[in-house]
């Protein structure tokens, strides 16, 4: 399947889910992963990936794609406070 198509397919799940803070838990924990276990290029490419689902959720609710990021940020200001995840 084509990298925009599954992309598009994920943000479709995330925007129809409807809860910001489980979606930036789950796209959290998909990069915290990646950090751990893939090489620096597949980090890098998972990132983009990523990126680009948010590009497309604020494509389609705005509104909805930043409370994603405020809880995203959120996340990782708290972990980073308290420790690691």
């Amino acid at each position: 399947m084509e990298l925009e198509t599954l992309a598009r397919l994920y943000a479709a799940e995330y925007i129809k889910k409807g809860d910001a803070l489980a979606v930036a838990e789950i796209l959290y924990d998909i990069m915290d992963v990646s950090v751990r276990d893939d090489s620096v290029p597949e980090q890098e490419t998972r990132k983009k990936f990523l990126e680009r689902i948010v590009y497309i959720m604020n494509e389609h609710d705005r509104e909805y794609a930043e409370e994603v990021t405020k809880e995203y940020l959120s996340i990782t200001i708290d972990l980073i406070t308290r420790g690691a995840k």
